[in-house]
């Protein structure tokens, strides 16, 4: 039995080599300036990538990715034995300063398939006077399937947490607990709800800011029908 125990530990599935980031949401300014983000691989495995920027916008149901120039890492090639720390640097590849705030995707692509994948969003820009998130939300109809619809008419991004629907009669469900989603400015973004009898009518959502402050946004409904997927 001793001896077969290195053979079946062998055969045995290996875990994922998770990393450790900070910080998970990055800034930059809207001029000059710069950002870093660390990385930690407490172990066992090694961890092999590459940095890529992704330009990130938000259409009617959908999330769109597409490669970006506007923003500079250093390094771009990672490998971090177990134990490793490394910083990588981001900034503009421009200096000029931007009118409105730009949105990104930060992606670790691993050199194999079975390390995992990471995704953090990084912010460039901030305007002089910024409004804050300014959130309207719809009840809307996708077929049989009721979405739920964040416009965001506000010049900075919202971070939504802890998503809960509140009924007329007081009573909270909590939809979405923790992270929730992002709506960038000027977007907006579209959820799944869970059928409900009285259609989601008199009641009205509440959710977590990046700031901690709570919003409360009343459900409206609307009989024109989504045709587009969820976006989730």
């Amino acid at each position: 039995m001793h001896r077969l125990l290195p053979l079946l530990l062998a055969l045995l599935p290996m875990p994922l080599q998770a990393l450790d980031l900070m910080p998970t949401t990055l800034r930059l300014p809207a001029a000059q300036g710069r950002s870093e983000l660390w990385l930690h691989n407490p172990g066992p495995g090694h961890w092999r990538g590459q940095v890529q920027i992704w330009a990130w916008d938000q259409q009617p149901g959908a999330e769109h990715l597409q490669r970006s120039a506007q923003v500079l890492a250093s390094p771009t090639l990672l490998d971090l034995p177990a134990g490793a720390r490394q910083r990588v640097w981001l900034l503009p590849a421009s200096s000029m300063p931007v009118a409105a705030e730009q949105a990104f995707r930060i992606i670790l692509a691993p050199a194999e398939p079975t390390m995992p994948r990471y995704s953090l969003p990084l912010f460039r820009g901030e305007p002089a006077d910024p409004a804050p998130p300014c959130l309207q939300a719809e009840v809307v109809a996708n077929g049989s399937q009721l979405m739920l619809r964040l416009l965001n008419g506000g010049s900075a991004h919202a971070r939504l947490s802890d998503l809960a629907y509140e009924a007329a009669d007081g009573h909270r469900s909590l939809l979405l607990p923790g992270l929730a989603g992002y709506v960038l400015a000027s977007r907006q973004r579209q959820w799944q709800l869970p059928p409900r009898a009285d259609g989601y009518a008199g009641g009205r959502f509440r959710a977590r800011l990046q700031d901690g402050a709570e919003v409360v946004l009343a459900a409206s409904t609307t009989a024109i029908a989504a045709s587009q997927p969820s976006g989730l």
